[in-house]
């Protein structure tokens, strides 16, 4: 039996990954966290042989509780499981030694297998992760970062305009007539579609593709 250490924020999920999976797979889910600071403990309570970790966590983010993981001297392997797909993200998951990298859509079989190739040290990615790599790889960087900004809304664009002059989520909202909780949520997911950690990185990249 494979044990199975989940970190998602989203509680539902987690439950949902509990429940997916029955004693014929061999996979069993000891434990689960939605914040990163307590993967250590519960790593050391459970001993798992897998760890299937989010990206996108409000605390701390699941590539920096990799690296935490490893700081204190831990070696299992981990499978980045996410809605994000860009280069971006696969390039910082694999600088910190993530063995595998599936989307949230993936089904119950390639997670399956996801996991049970992981734990036996293979590496495991998902067919649109496969063909990130391969455009990237073969030099296609340039297009890879038009495909990014190509997945912003016109309003996650409107959001970051008003962002580059400075504004706060407050008076964002306030210009856009939409609640503080509403950019918040948009500026969360900017951040991860492009691959950029705060708002000048965003800003910086923006300007570069002439977005804004």
């Amino acid at each position: 039996m494979i044990k199975v250490l989940v970190v998602d924020d989203h509680h539902l999920f987690a439950h949902g990954l509990k429940s997916m999976f029955q004693p014929e797979d061999g996979i069993d889910i000891v434990a689960s966290t939605t914040n990163g600071n307590e993967a250590l403990p519960l790593l050391e309570q459970h001993t798992p042989d897998v760890i299937i970790m989010d990206i996108s966590m409000p605390v701390i983010d699941g590539i920096e509780t990799m690296k935490l993981i490893q700081d204190a001297g831990h070696d299992i392997p981990t499978l980045m499981l996410t809605m994000h797909q860009d280069i971006r993200q696969i390039k910082r998951a694999l600088e910190q030694n993530a063995r595998g990298y599936i989307l949230k859509d993936a089904s119950k079989p390639e997670l399956v297998e996801a996991v049970q190739k992981v734990s036996r040290g293979e590496d495991y990615f998902h067919k649109k992760v496969n063909e990130q790599l391969f455009e990237f790889l073969r030099g296609n960087k340039g297009a890879t970062d038009t495909d990014l900004v190509n997945q912003l809304s016109e309003r996650e664009v409107e959001i970051i305009k008003q962002l580059s002059l400075g504004k706060n989520g407050n008076e964002v909202a306030e210009v856009l007539f939409i609640s503080p909780h509403t950019v918040k949520t948009h500026r969360r997911n900017i951040l991860h579609k492009l691959g950029v950690k705060n708002t000048t990185e965003l800003v910086k990249l923006c300007l570069e593709k002439g977005i804004i």
